[in-house]
């Protein structure tokens, strides 16, 4: 009896050990076969990309404008789709101007599960040029490093980008220089360019630190404008034209500059708020918008202290401020005003305050 039920307890050992067997056997026939699957599907799409590349490259020679780079294909597998565009340059001509940019070695990849997305970095000077149609001279950009990334919609049109730049100057037509220690750039666009007012044309915004001012021009003081951000929205239909009659159509159309956010500090002073923004019939900025600040007293001190606020006013200007400060939560004195811009004259109220230089298009 007792050899017997030893023997039922023995008799499933090795029933089960052939059971584990087979399915590790299975579980490696799976993973063999899902691998493969999945590096066809790699290469398959490395190819695409391969050839996508080289098309897109061809399409744009024969609209007449330049792409050249040097390049060993798609790498990456198993986890990325990477290549390195070394040299890489480009020329290219639109209704409103020409734009060209040159670039040190750029490394771009993404992921096999989100082919929307592409990541982009370089550790080398770029530079960009934008010459628009009329103008005597170029706008230039530059930076020694970028990084970032390019998001298409799912008809593969550009979707938008953010790209981090390090150390980029900005050289107006005029060979005025703006130099920042960083800065960020988002753009985002509809897949389908708008055709009413409400609808948007694409969303920009802007991230600079450490902005040196050009010699001779002053904000607050000459120093470097520590923060400068802001997230716009600009809605309405915008042609492709020389840059008047295209703006002059958008403004036609009813298009507006929806800024929801901006922030500025230099010194001691402050600014955030929000504004809407159009162009009036001479194609100047007007609208209007709500600013908070803080430090405004110091700043005060300082325009009275330069004589940018006469002697005579500063009664006035001390006494307005110290009525519009109130504490706020984080111990600081806050300030909250509405202004509006109109003729090119900012005003407080019914009070103007300064006067803006005309904007002169090309």
């Amino acid at each position: 009896m007792h050899n017997h039920q030893a023997s039922d307890q023995l008799g499933p050992r090795p029933r089960s050990k052939r059971g584990l067997a087979f399915l590790l056997i299975g579980t490696l026939v799976l993973l063999v076969v899902l691998g493969g699957g999945y590096y066809a599907y790699w290469r398959i799409v490395a190819q695409q990309l391969e050839a996508g590349v080289e098309a897109w490259a061809e399409q744009q020679r024969a609209l007449g404008n330049e792409v050249t780079f040097e390049w060993d294909g798609i790498g990456g597998f198993p986890f990325r789709f990477a290549a390195t565009f070394r040299q890489p340059a480009l020329r290219w001509h639109w209704p409103r101007g020409d734009g060209a940019w040159k670039g040190a070695n750029l490394d771009a990849s993404m992921a096999p599960w989100n082919l929307r997305r592409i990541d982009v970095k370089s550790g080398g000077q770029h530079d960009a040029a934008l010459h628009l149609a009329d103008d005597a001279a170029d706008w230039r950009i530059a930076s020694t490093a970028l990084a970032g990334t390019i998001t298409l919609h799912g008809s593969g049109a550009l979707r938008g980008f953010t790209l981090a730049l390090q150390q980029p100057d900005l050289t107006r037509p005029d060979g005025v220089v703006l130099s920042s220690a960083a800065a960020t750039i988002m753009l985002d666009q509809p897949e389908t360019p708008p055709t009413d007012y409400r609808m948007p044309l694409g969303r920009v915004t802007l991230d600079a630190r450490g902005i040196a001012l050009p010699p001779g021009t002053r904000l607050l003081t000459q120093d470097a404008i520590e923060t400068l951000s802001l997230d716009a929205t600009v809605k309405g239909p915008m042609p492709l034209a020389p840059l008047k009659e295209a703006l002059a159509a958008w403004r036609d159309a009813g298009g507006v500059m929806e800024l929801s956010s901006f922030a500025f500090e230099q010194g001691p002073l402050g600014l955030s708020g929000n504004a809407t923004l159009a162009l009036d019939q001479d194609l100047q900025p007007q609208g209007a918008g709500t600013v908070t600040t803080t430090g405004l007293s110091e700043a005060v001190e300082i325009l009275i202290r330069d004589g940018i606020i006469p002697a005579d006013r500063a009664l006035v200007a001390r006494t307005t401020v110290k009525a519009l400060e109130k504490p706020g939560q984080d111990g600081k004195l806050h300030a909250t005003i509405g202004l509006s811009l109109q003729n090119r004259v900012i005003s407080f109220g019914p009070v103007p305050l300064f006067a803006l230089e005309r904007i002169e298009l090309p």
